[in-house]
């Protein structure tokens, strides 16, 4: 009899585990590079053939951590799981006199809804975010978080919804800018058209050109060159896949064990580098790329958003992100803005090496300080 109820007793105890869920522990911190990777090719991976994509990781690191910060149970566990143990929280991305990063989060909450005040203080202490309250049915609204969007992307990014789906409680969104000058400037009178071999054919663009000092790397025909801006803190990395190689094989090679080898396989080389200028504009929803990276109870009716209000049950609405890089002569200058709706229900010879990047090629924008990808991309066409 005694044997029976210990058995009993160890079957409640298994059922009350499986009923409520294993306690939640927090994830080992990873790198926030490999979720930066991780993320650039998942988008990669939905791409039309010959589409040029622009990304920013880190918006969406920013406004993928504001939600997970109200996740809990399995909800949660996914959420880590994609974020690679990272939390993206306000911080000083280190502008200065000629350098200008900036990031600014907002959460926009309808007026018949209330978020905990446990999770507004974090949003408010943590992300430094800006918290409102305004009718969701008023077309005011939409203009209100675009308007927003502008002024904290200096313009470049006017609108990022036209629209607030029905059954949306709130909004968070994050605006991510940059501006800075080459370390090296491109002269201007250097600038000559040439031919960009693009995934559609040969077209004839403005190609920038300079000679100097760069940290460079090459391995079997890839190549891959460092352009720093100035202050030192922040850095373009440009690669070229080998001729016969396709922007597309180069980049499902990339991992963070390869992009740190290949950052550290870079020397100072002197380069003469020809590099297109590039404007471009890309706009993404998101929802599709997440749910392959694992994101996937967030987005159904099983979905735990308990941390953020006690009214639900909430799920994720609609994730998306525009991009805006422009690069010249002087400098790169790009505005990334992300916006998540909830709703309920070694030493090389001193030689001349030349760098024509005349063909497609993915770049990374990167804080050369603690590994933040601000911004990545692959341009296959002009």
């Amino acid at each position: 009899m005694k044997r029976f109820f210990m058995l009993a007793a160890a079957v409640a105890a298994m059922f009350v585990v499986v009923s409520c869920g294993a306690k939640y522990e927090e994830p080992t911190e990873g790198s926030r590079t490999g979720f930066a990777l991780s993320f650039f090719k998942s988008v990669d991976r939905t791409a039309k053939p010959g589409e040029n994509i622009v990304v920013s990781p880190y918006s969406a690191g920013v406004a993928l951590s504001m939600v997970a910060e109200g996740a809990q149970g399995q909800t949660r566990v996914e959420f880590d799981n994609v974020l690679n143990g990272c939390i993206f929280r306000a911080e000083d991305l280190g502008s200065n006199d000629t350098v200008t990063v900036k990031s600014a989060n907002s959460v926009w909450v309808t007026d018949d809804f209330s978020i905990r005040n446990r999770y507004s203080a974090l949003l408010e202490k943590d992300f430094d975010a800006f918290i409102t309250t305004l009718n969701f049915a008023d077309p005011a609204t939409v203009k209100a978080i675009n308007n927003w969007c502008s002024e904290n992307t200096e313009g470049k990014i006017t609108e990022i919804i036209d629209k607030i789906n029905p059954g949306v409680v709130m909004m968070l969104v994050n605006a991510l800018y940059f501006n800075a000058p080459w370390e090296e400037a491109f002269l201007e009178k250097n600038t000559r058209d040439g031919v960009f071999h693009a995934y559609g054919g040969d077209v004839q663009v403005p190609m920038m050109s300079n000679t100097a000092r760069f940290n460079y790397a090459e391995y079997q025909g890839c190549q891959l060159v460092e352009l720093p801006y100035q202050g030192g803190r922040y850095a373009m990395y440009v690669a070229l896949p080998a001729k016969g190689m396709s922007a597309d094989d180069m980049l499902s090679y990339v991992n963070e064990k390869i992009y740190d080898y290949a950052l550290g396989m870079m020397a100072p080389a002197k380069v003469r580098l020809t590099l297109p200028k590039v404007k471009l504009e890309t706009s993404l929803v998101l929802n599709g790329t997440l749910q392959e990276m694992g994101l996937r109870t967030a987005f159904s009716s099983a979905a735990d958003f308990k941390g953020i209000a006690e009214t639900g049950p909430l799920a994720l609405d609609e994730v998306r992100q525009k991009c805006y890089i422009e690069i010249s002569e002087k400098g790169t200058e790009a505005a990334a803005v992300t916006s998540i709706g909830v709703r309920l229900t070694s030493a090389r010879p001193e030689t001349l090496v030349t760098m024509n990047v005349d063909r497609p090629y993915i770049f990374f924008i990167s804080d050369r300080t603690n590994g933040n990808i601000l911004f990545a991309g692959k341009v296959v066409t002009l």
